[in-house]
């Protein structure tokens, strides 16, 4: 700003205008004006900041306030003093909550968009204007160095107890009993054999659940579970050796195996059939689906 500005603020100022009047016949924020009347000690008549006590931490000021409804501590901050004491008389004026409060009062009939929709040109606008973003080279996880302290973070917290394995892992698993997780990978293959299995007269459950569990495929009539493997993805032990590294699920042949073995007695556990069926079987015997129901089919009609 120069002299110029700061002598015509000055001087609207002893003729009398207030901030405000001020403002509109310089072209300047209110505390721009403010700023250039406390460097030349020109004290307001009315000066609020004075009441309050305004305290400095770092490179800012805050002034503590009650929150109106749990009556907790809140605190109005601004690298401005000036700004800082504004804020603070604004908030107590509108009554502005504490966040907590805040986000509880916008919840449900409060909430202004309650019982509305947004439009197919807002959705449009939305998907558009998100879309692309955080992906690829812009995803910053695709960086090592971020990537490192992720891994760093975790590893922390469950060295220091923060993050407990069971409590996590059940907690996990009560929440896909509960069938609130319910996206699930379906391989083309799995889809096929559903159709195989229709078209043989029964009428199979595509990823049925137990427990905590996703089953590829089950035959109610027959108390069949079939689980297709991919030799690749459950290390075919035909083709793998045990001490074979999987890069896509990052886990040696062994460990995948021990994962399955458990599922499958889980499984076997709640008295259901199953039978697993590997990619390289079906590929070589194309009426493997079909052997196997009328195998079941003479044997077991009873479901648990």
């Amino acid at each position: 700003m120069d002299i110029k500005t700061e002598k015509k603020i000055i001087s609207e100022y002893k003729k009398g205008k207030s901030s405000l009047e001020i403002v509109k016949i310089v072209g300047l924020s209110k505390p721009t004006i403010l700023k250039v009347l406390n460097k030349y000690n020109l004290v307001r008549k009315r000066d609020r900041c004075s009441t309050l006590d305004i305290k400095k931490n770092g490179k800012k000021y805050y002034v503590t306030r009650k929150c109106p409804v749990c009556q907790k501590d809140i605190k109005t901050t601004s690298k401005d003093k000036v700004i800082a004491c504004r804020n603070y008389f604004n908030a107590i004026s509108k009554k502005h909550k504490c966040t907590k409060c805040m986000s509880e009062s916008l919840t449900g009939k409060g909430n202004p968009f309650f019982g509305k929709k947004h439009t197919k040109e807002s959705l449009d606008k939305m998907s558009k204007s998100k879309k692309g973003q955080n992906t690829g080279d812009q995803n910053h996880m695709k960086q090592e160095k971020y990537r490192q302290m992720s891994r760093d973070i975790m590893r922390s917290n469950w060295d220091n107890g923060i993050l407990d394995r069971k409590v996590i892992s059940e907690q996990m698993k009560q929440t896909q009993r509960s069938g609130k997780i319910k996206s699930v990978i379906t391989s083309k293959r799995e889809k096929e054999i559903v159709k195989e299995i229709k078209q043989l007269g029964y009428n199979p459950i595509h990823s049925y659940r137990v427990d905590s569990k996703i089953c590829d495929v089950y035959i109610p009539s027959l108390n069949l579970i079939i689980e297709y493997f991919g030799d690749y993805w459950h290390c075919n032990p035909k083709k793998y050796e045990s001490n074979f590294f999987n890069k896509k699920k990052d886990k040696f042949a062994w460990e995948l195996w021990d994962y399955d073995k458990k599922k499958i007695d889980l499984i076997k556990s709640y008295g259901y059939n199953l039978e697993v069926v590997w990619e390289g079987d079906l590929k070589h015997n194309n009426k493997l689906i079909e052997t196997i129901i009328k195998n079941y089919d003479t044997k077991h009609t009873s479901t648990p």
